[in-house]
């Protein structure tokens, strides 16, 4: 049957037709479709925080302190000033429509942040299915940070960056997640993925990601590192590689545990190095070889 937007006509067909079982919240729903901001309000008094955005339901505007240490979130307050009259463009609203607090109203106030850390502003994550919101604080980066225990040379460290898994609801902090001395690229959550329930994050100082499972209860679980081994048996593998018997058996003439960690890491590449450049190697190998068939 065809529908009518008019609101009039939707009135008439809620009068004279029964709606399906179980659809009867939807058909209400339909009226929202009518029902549209006619009004702009210009200088509105508002708090001095800093809005990031609302969550994708609407529920929620998510916003922080001006000294990026605290999290405040709002709720709306949705349908506020309205007019019965058919002309209501003459007509004034409200001295409190002025007021933010009209539209909004404030659910708490939660410190995420320590004295040292800052809350990355540009970096928000919305699990609808829970209501559950990741945030993420971070020291000041350093450039100068010497290149240890397989870090990258040349990209940025960071001392400490911790993710908050927190419930928007009542603002508790379920989990958290702490990386040190490591280089995450958090901004417009370029460096963190979240599908569902898994949440991957990019470690790009020692080029691995950590996938983790976000719970029903708020935990986070961690499911697996893609890094310096990419299956499960690749740890077995290199150790029962010929190379790594001989840089042992160097190592047991009396070279020093030094020098066999360097062999080490001169030796083998991390196994997703190794998988990339097998990629682009067999990818280098197929186009000559199409080339010589023609």
């Amino acid at each position: 049957m065809f529908r009518r937007n008019n609101v009039t006509a939707r009135i008439f067909e809620r009068q004279i037709r029964t709606p399906a079982p179980g659809t009867s919240i939807h058909c209400a729903r339909r009226f929202y479709e009518n029902l549209v901001p006619s009004c702009t309000i210009y200088d509105v008094e508002c708090p001095d925080h800093s809005f990031r955005k609302f969550t994708d339901d609407g529920q929620y505007l998510i916003s922080f302190s001006r000294n990026h240490q605290d999290l405040i979130v709002y709720r709306p307050t949705w349908l506020t000033f309205s007019c019965k009259d058919e002309d209501c463009d003459t007509h004034d609203l409200p001295l409190k429509s002025k007021r933010f607090e009209s539209f909004f109203t404030q659910l708490y106030c939660v410190p995420l942040a320590s004295s040292s850390e800052f809350i990355c502003k540009d970096f928000f994550l919305y699990i609808e299915s829970n209501q559950f919101g990741l945030f993420a604080t971070s020291t000041t980066q350093s450039h100068d940070a010497p290149a240890a225990g397989g870090a990258i040379p040349g990209i940025p460290c960071i001392e400490k960056i911790t993710f908050h898994l927190l419930r928007l609801e009542d603002g508790v902090i379920l989990d958290e997640r702490v990386f040190r001395n490591d280089y995450v690229n958090v901004a417009h959550s370029m460096g963190v993925f979240l599908y569902d329930d898994l949440l991957a994050i990019v470690s790009l100082r020692y080029q691995t990601i950590h996938i983790l499972q976000i719970r029903d209860s708020g935990n986070l679980v961690d499911v697996r590192a893609i890094g310096e081994f990419c299956r499960e048996d690749d740890e077995l593998f290199l150790n029962s590689n010929p190379l790594a018997s001989i840089i042992v058996a160097v190592n047991h003439v009396g070279n020093g545990l030094h020098h066999n960690q360097s062999i080490l890491e001169s030796s083998f590449l991390s196994g997703i190095k190794q998988r990339l450049l097998s990629f682009i190697f067999s990818g280098i190998w197929t186009e000559e070889t199409d080339q010589t068939l023609v």
